[in-house]
């Protein structure tokens, strides 16, 4: 409600999410809002330390990040580029 409220709905260029894991669907979510048509979400620790590929690892923020991942790949707002730096970044572009 904040987004809308207070005028901030298509204003940004960049949002870039480095928060608790768990709360990254709902960043994302908000991030969007704020995003002008060509803006980018960053997500950072996609990989989180290669545990989102272990199938065996079903902690709450690896479990997080693995549904974000397949989230972002599947939304048709935007067009998504995974980085293998660091401990992976994911930028998605608004369409």
């Amino acid at each position: 409600q904040m987004v809308t409220r207070d005028g901030l709905a298509g204003q940004c260029d960049l949002v870039f999410i480095d928060a608790n894991k768990t709360g990254y669907d709902t960043y994302y979510e908000y991030a969007l809002q704020l995003l002008r048509p060509g803006g980018v979400v960053a997500l950072d620790n996609v990989y989180w330390h290669g545990a989102v590929a272990d199938a065996n690892d079903n902690e709450p923020d690896t479990l997080a990040l693995r549904a974000i991942n397949d989230k972002v790949i599947a939304d048709k707002r935007v067009s998504v580029s995974t980085l293998p730096i660091a401990d992976g970044l994911t930028l998605c572009r608004k369409l």
